[in-house]
C-alpha cells in the first residue's frame, strides 16, 4: 500500500481553520448581515407506538413517547454569501422509563454554503450534517420512528474546502481546490475517517465555442480507523465538439489509480468514454456516455425536464466509492433541490421557496436524500451501479413526489476491515448487494389551512453472495391544520413491518398513533 504524503503539521491545521475565520469575518460585513432570516421553532409531539424497539410479535412493547423538538432554521442568500442551515434536537421521555435500546435524545442538522471571500480569486465552499443512518442493510430501515436505535446510528460529517479561480480572459477557467472533510460516527465498527483531497480544474472559455476542452486532475489521502490510510488519483481530459447550439459531441480519457488492497482485480488503470449532450431548451437536458474504466464497462446517463408544475430527472452512473463517501456526498436525489426546483414557478424568493420547502419536508418526514436508506455502514472500497428515477408534480390542491432507486454494489477490498461489523452475520454478507427502494409522497390540500399527507416506501436488499434477503415497508397517514398563522397542529397514523437478518429472517411490525403541535418562534 503506497504510504500517504503529510504536509507540516502546521499547514495541515492553518487550511481547516483558516476558511472558518474567513468566513466568520465575512458573516459580520454589513452588506451581509442584511440578507439573513433566522426562524426558530419548536414541536411537542406526542406518540403511542405498539412496538417502540421493532421486534418481533413475541417481543414487541408498547410505549408512549414524548417528543420536544427545537429547531433553528437559517437562511442567506447575499451577493458574498449563500447559507442554508436546519438544525433540530429530539428530546425524548419514556412513559416506561426503564425501556432500553431507544435513543433518549437526537440531532439533525443540515447545512451548506458557499462563500465569495475574494471576488474573483479566493471562494469558499462548506457542509456539515448529523443524520442518523443504516448500519446493515439487512436490518430494520429508517422510518418514521426516529425514537428507536435499532439498526441505526448517528453520522455526523463536514467539509470545508477553499478554492481558488483564475479566469485567462475568453481562453480559459481555472480552479485549484482543497477540500478536508470528516465522516464520524458512534459505532466502533465503522471507522472513523478524516480525507485530504487537492484537485485541479482547467476548462475552455468563450473563445472555443465549437471545440471545448478540459482537464482535470485530484488526489486524496484517506485516514481511517478501521479501513487504514489509502491514496486516490484521477486525471482525466475532456473534449467537447458542438455540432449544433443544442447538441455536441463528448469524448473523455483519463487515468485511475486507487492502494486498497484488493480482494483480487485491478486497482489503477486507464479509462475513455465516448457521449453527447442535448439541450434542447433552459428547462431539458440530457447527457449520455458510454466507455471503460480500469473495472471494467461504464455508463453514464443525466437527463432532467422541468416544466411549470412538474419536474423530472433520470441518472444512471457507476463509480469506485465508499460508504463514507456516499454519507458525505450523498448519490441520491437531494429531496430539497428537487422541490425547490419545483417550488420556483410559484415562488420567486429564495429565502421564501427554502422555508417552503423546509415546512414541506417536516410536515412529511421525508428525509434530505430519497431512497435514503440504500447507504450502510462499510469501510471497504465499492464499485457502485446505481439507476435513479425521481419526479415531483405540483397542482392546485397536490404536491406529489415519486421517486426510485436500484444499486448494486460489489466489494473491491478486503472483509477484514468490516471483520467488526459483520458480528455474527455471515463474512461475505456486503461482498455482493443488490438493494432496491420506491417512494411516494402526496400532499392534499383539503382548504388554505388544512392537509392530508398519504407517503409509501418499499425496500429490497439481498446479498447476491450469502442468498440472504431482507425488506421494509412503511406507509404513514397524516392530518395537518394551521390552527394560527405561527401554529401547527398534525395528527399521524404510520405502519411499519419488514423481515430482517437481525431477527433472523423474523418479520416485525408497527403501528404507531402520534398528535404533534408546531410553533414558529
Amino acid at each position: 500500500m503506497a504510504k500517504r504524503r503529510r504536509a507540516p503539521a502546521t499547514a495541515g491545521a492553518a487550511l481547516p481553520l483558516a476558511a472558518p475565520v474567513a468566513m466568520l469575518a465575512l458573516l459580520m460585513a454589513p452588506s451581509c448581515r442584511a440578507d439573513w432570516k433566522v426562524v426558530p421553532s419548536v414541536e411537542l409531539r406526542e406518540t403511542y407506538t405498539d412496538n417502540v424497539r421493532l421486534e418481533t410479535a413475541a417481543l414487541a412493547h408498547s410505549e408512549f413517547i414524548t417528543d420536544l423538538a427545537p429547531s433553528l432554521l437559517i437562511v442567506n442568500e447575499g451577493p458574498r454569501l449563500k447559507l442554508n442551515a436546519a438544525f433540530t434536537s429530539h428530546l425524548y421521555r419514556y412513559s416506561d422509563n426503564q425501556v432500553a435500546g431507544n435513543n433518549r435524545s437526537q440531532r439533525q442538522l443540515d447545512a451548506h454554503a458557499k462563500a465569495k471571500l475574494v471576488e474573483d480569486l479566493l471562494l469558499f465552499d462548506g457542509s456539515a450534517s448529523i443524520a442518523q443512518r443504516a448500519i446493515s442493510a439487512f436490518g430494520p430501515q429508517l422510518a418514521n420512528n426516529p425514537y428507536s436505535n435499532t439498526n441505526r446510528a448517528d453520522v455526523s460529517s463536514y467539509r470545508l474546502s477553499p478554492y481558488l479561480v483564475h479566469r485567462f480572459g475568453n481562453a480559459a477557467n481555472a480552479e485549484l481546490r482543497y477540500a478536508r472533510d470528516s465522516v464520524k460516527s458512534g459505532n466502533i465498527g465503522f471507522g472513523d475517517s478524516v480525507g485530504d483531497t487537492v484537485s485541479m480544474n482547467i476548462a475552455s472559455g468563450a473563445a472555443y465555442r465549437t471545440l471545448g476542452w478540459g482537464l482535470q486532475a485530484s488526489e486524496q489521502h484517506l485516514d481511517s480507523t478501521r479501513g487504514g490510510k489509502s491514496t486516490a488519483e484521477n486525471a482525466s481530459t475532456n473534449l467537447r465538439w458542438r455540432l449544433a447550439e443544442s447538441f455536441s459531441l463528448t469524448g473523455a480519457g483519463g487515468y485511475d489509480k486507487y492502494d486498497y488492497q484488493s480482494t483480487g482485480g485491478k486497482t489503477a488503470g486507464a479509462s475513455y468514454s465516448l457521449g453527447f449532450t442535448w439541450t434542447p431548451s433552459l428547462r431539458t437536458s440530457l447527457q449520455a456516455s458510454a466507455g471503460q474504466r480500469y473495472y471494467g464497462a461504464s455508463y453514464a446517463l443525466n437527463a432532467s425536464h422541468r416544466s411549470r408544475s412538474t419536474v423530472w430527472s433520470l441518472n444512471y452512473n457507476d463509480a469506485v466509492t465508499t460508504a463514507r463517501e456516499q454519507f458525505l456526498l450523498p448519490a441520491t436525489v437531494d429531496t430539497a433541490a428537487l422541490l425547490d426546483r419545483l417550488f420556483s414557478a410559484n415562488i420567486a424568493d429564495p429565502v421564501a421557496r427554502r422555508q417552503a420547502v423546509d415546512a414541506y419536508l417536516r410536515t412529511t418526514g421525508l428525509p434530505a436524500s430519497l431512497a435514503d436508506n440504500v447507504n450502510y455502514f462499510s469501510n471497504r472500497f465499492l464499485l457502485q451501479r446505481q439507476l435513479q428515477a425521481a419526479a415531483a408534480f405540483n397542482t392546485a390542491k397536490t404536491t406529489t413526489v415519486l421517486s426510485l432507486n436500484a444499486t448494486r454494489r460489489t466489494a473491491l477490498s478486503v472483509q477484514e476491515s468490516d471483520s467488526a461489523l459483520a458480528g455474527i452475520n455471515p463474512a461475505s454478507l456486503n461482498d455482493n448487494t443488490r438493494q432496491a427502494v420506491a417512494a411516494l409522497s402526496l400532499n392534499y390540500r383539503l382548504s388554505p389551512r388544512s392537509g392530508v399527507n398519504l407517503v409509501a416506501s418499499s425496500t429490497r436488499s439481498e446479498s447476491l453472495a450469502t442468498g440472504v434477503k431482507s425488506t421494509a415497508r412503511l406507509v404513514s397517514a397524516a392530518l395537518t391544520r394551521q390552527l394560527q398563522p405561527k401554529l401547527k397542529a398534525a395528527v399521524e397514523l404510520h405502519r411499519a413491518e419488514g423481515d430482517t437478518l437481525t431477527l433472523g429472517g423474523r418479520t416485525y411490525r408497527e403501528n404507531a398513533l402520534s398528535a404533534s403541535l408546531s410553533l414558529a418562534l
